[in-house]
């Protein structure tokens, strides 16, 4: 699972590939707010995460995220 850290100011895209809405969600899990990216299915935090285990729960947890709706 690939994943970047990126300012905040720059929260309404994917920090890997570019992609804006409508390929983007954000998500929040175990307190932590990034952004999951439908067009290259990666992560974008806009912080690190505060341990290597919360990084690793939430790659572990996206990686059998399916969307409902595919655009």
């Amino acid at each position: 699972m690939r994943s970047v850290v990126l300012d905040e100011e720059k929260a309404n895209l994917c920090g890997i590939c570019g992609a804006k809405e409508p390929f983007i969600e954000y998500k929040e899990i175990e307190g932590v707010h990034f952004i999951w990216c439908n067009k290259c299915n990666t992560i974008t935090f806009f912080k690190q995460p505060q341990s290597l285990e919360k990084k690793q729960l939430i790659e572990n947890e996206m990686n059998f995220y399916k969307p409902t709706d595919k655009k």
